[in-house]
């Protein structure tokens, strides 16, 4: 792996055909499948008032079972299944992994204590193990040159698309007939495009010459050479930061509405839906297509352009986050959707172009790791630690100052992306890849 841009395989450089119909079927198909992924991570924020008030626990054990033990397992089991995914069927593995988790989040809905929670919990990591790291190699082997990022802004837009379309329903069920019934739903949804996908999606011909199953390197020689790129050490560590701020408002933001604002679940579901779903989408779509564009002037602008987006966020979360006027916290949400939306496909399309073709699923799955295992470990609970413990005093309020950590993480974040961006070269794209 090369330290700023490594070179391209000889099959992949200059390659912009416009991908086929079966590709972008499969994109759409892949797209919805991260977006099961994130509403079965998530929903457990949504429900969380009612799952507490049904099963008595502190928010630090809230914080707990939205962070540390849901990512440990995702972000330990993410590595060896990814390994395999290098080696052989991505598409099996993807399929065979959201079946598992939608039965999971169909089990989910009938734990009685917090036991039962914490392993529904970390089962759901193993089974969603599976979805990005093989997920982000398959795309980058269907979508080449200037496709890859805008195939990176459909998929990343399956997420807030997901949500605005069932965070609403969630919501109103949850109101109307408790938090139990969602899960059973969800998951058979899971299992229903799970079969879907081993029957439309294919495996595409792999970036570098061979057969699945023959690789150069095994799985150690191959982690070493990634993380001696200092390239993907920066983005690792910029991703970090990006991740403990997106996790804790996200896995909090629920909570924030009910005892700040008074929202119920189904008022907050609605709102989710629309800013975090609808806007989410067109800020995902539009700012791969920005990016797209933008590096065919200069390749840096996949690092450039997260980083802008993430100084963003901060005016725009403390926006959100004092505010106690409808209108300003509703901007302040806005911004804040945007920005975290922007910065998602600039930053999937910096990682698998900086990672040779042959590694691309194993390096994801360690960007993840870390991503996962740092991140969104400590955003949730440190939110829900800060709650019970310096800011307890301040009652329904406690969450709002734990919140305003966030804003000065993602800061970090930001200032190390800019460094990443001194290490790149400049020119087109389209020359390196």
């Amino acid at each position: 792996m090369a330290d700023a841009a490594p070179a391209m395989a000889p099959n992949e450089a200059g390659n912009t055909a416009r991908p086929g119909a079966r590709a972008m079927l499969s994109l759409v198909i892949l797209s919805g499948i991260v977006g099961l992924n994130t509403v079965d991570r998530n929903m457990f924020g949504l429900l969380l008032p009612q799952i507490q008030r049904d099963v008595p626990i502190s928010d630090t054990a809230l914080g707990f079972l939205m962070g540390p033990a849901f990512v440990i397992v995702y972000s330990l089991a993410g590595v060896p299944i990814a390994w395999l995914a290098d080696r052989t069927g991505r598409r099996t593995i993807i399929a065979a992994g959201l079946a598992f988790w939608s039965v999971v989040t169909m089990l989910t809905g009938a734990a009685q204590t917090l036991i039962h929670l914490l392993m529904a919990r970390m089962a759901l990591g193993v089974g969603e193990a599976s979805n990005m790291a093989p997920t982000s190699a398959l795309i980058g082997d269907m979508f080449r040159g200037r496709w890859r990022v805008l195939a990176m802004a459909v998929f990343s837009a399956g997420g807030p698309l997901a949500i605005m379309l069932f965070y609403p329903l969630i919501g109103w069920i949850a109101e109307h007939h408790g938090w139990r019934p969602t899960y059973p739903l969800m998951g058979a949804i899971g299992l229903v495009v799970a079969a879907l996908t081993l029957l439309v999606v294919r495996e595409p011909r792999r970036a570098v010459p061979g057969k699945v199953g023959q690789t150069e390197d095994g799985f150690v020689k191959s982690a070493v050479s990634i993380l001696k790129s200092k390239s993907f050490l920066l983005l690792c560590a910029g991703g970090v930061m990006i991740s403990i701020n997106y996790s804790a408002v996200l896995a909090w933001l629920p909570a924030f509405m009910l005892r700040v604002h008074g929202l119920d679940a189904q008022a907050t579901g609605a709102l989710l839906g629309t800013y975090k779903g609808l806007l989410g989408v067109a800020a995902t779509l539009a700012g791969g297509v920005a990016v797209t564009l933008l590096m065919q002037l200069d390749r840096r602008w996949m690092a450039w352009a997260p980083m802008l987006f993430a100084f963003g966020m901060i005016p725009a979360q403390m926006l959100l986050l004092l505010a106690d006027n409808p209108l300003w916290w509703h901007v302040g949400l806005a911004l804040e959707t945007i920005g975290m939306q922007g910065i998602t496909p600039a930053l999937f399309a910096l990682l698998i172009t900086l990672l040779e073709p042959r590694v691309r699923a194993t390096g994801a799955a360690l960007y993840l790791l870390i991503f996962n295992l740092v991140g969104q470990s400590v955003g949730p609970l440190a939110v829900g630690m800060l709650n019970d413990g310096p800011f307890a005093a301040l009652g329904a309020q406690a969450i709002r100052y734990s919140l305003l950590t966030a804003p000065a993480v993602i800061a970090l974040g930001a200032i190390l992306l800019f460094v990443l961006s001194l290490s790149m070269e400049g020119g087109k794209e389209e020359a390196h890849r």
